[in-house]
């Protein structure tokens, strides 16, 4: 995953902007690389990735004034909807992955789906708590969306769960949402030994994706899209 932090660094740079986990807090990377069980701030390495890994990515920037930050989780080798296995056991691997990437998708799609102006952000937490329910999974409590702008990390902080927090959603507001989904028990627990990286504590595997949600007078705007290529539609 360094390979993978030179390459995003490069990008950032070449595109003059600045990748905004660099030494904010002291974190050592451009990019967080989580694997399996991490579920978030992985510091990349040399550990090589190998055929069934679960990857998250999570990307942040500063540019023209303003963070953007974004994430997605892919299986490593999943480029081929062909691909052979060698075992059943690994098929089982790729087949409960994939279901738990789909399950961080749905889930943040539903969050995106209730925010509009004059909606509460309960709303947020409570949609995708049901897609956690429905899959059979659940989501990581400690861990929380947020505003976001000139400052990286601000109000409104945007729970992954039920919650009776009452927040009023605004015309202008932005902020992110970044459920983490995982197999089993959302109970977690940051290693020590670099006071970043945060992983299951029955090691189950995670899943996350994320997006900056602008909302606007008739809904609710995704910023972190990616730009279409052409002939591509550029949809989630």
């Amino acid at each position: 995953t360094n390979q993978i932090d030179d390459i995003v660094h490069q990008a950032i740079i070449d595109a003059d902007a600045y990748p905004s986990p660099l030494n904010y807090a002291g974190f050592p990377k451009s990019v967080c690389s989580s694997i399996n069980e991490v579920i978030c701030h992985g510091i990349p390495d040399e550990r090589p990735m190998k055929k069934g890994d679960l990857a998250s990515f999570d990307v942040s920037c500063f540019y023209g004034g303003f963070h953007g930050d974004n994430c997605g989780s892919v299986m490593i080798g999943d480029d081929d909807p062909s691909i052979p296995f060698s075992t059943a056991t690994e098929e089982q691997l790729f087949i409960t992955g994939r279901r738990l990437i789909q399950a961080a998708q749905e889930s943040l799609d539903a969050g995106i789906a209730t925010c509009r102006d004059g909606s509460c952000l309960t709303e947020v937490g409570a949609a995708i708590h049901s897609v956690a329910d429905a899959y059979g999974y659940s989501s990581v409590e400690k861990y929380r969306g947020h505003g976001i702008g000139r400052d990286f990390h601000c109000p409104p902080f945007v729970k992954h769960y039920r919650n009776d927090d009452y927040t009023i959603l605004r015309e202008g507001m932005v902020f992110t949402i970044e459920p983490m989904i995982v197999e089993a028990r959302q109970d977690c627990v940051e290693w020590a030994s670099d006071g970043w990286t945060v992983v299951t504590r029955d090691r189950g595997r995670a899943a996350q994706f994320e997006h900056m949600v602008l909302i606007t007078s008739d809904g609710a705007e995704v910023l972190t899209l990616p730009t279409p290529k052409d002939g591509e539609s550029g949809d989630i």
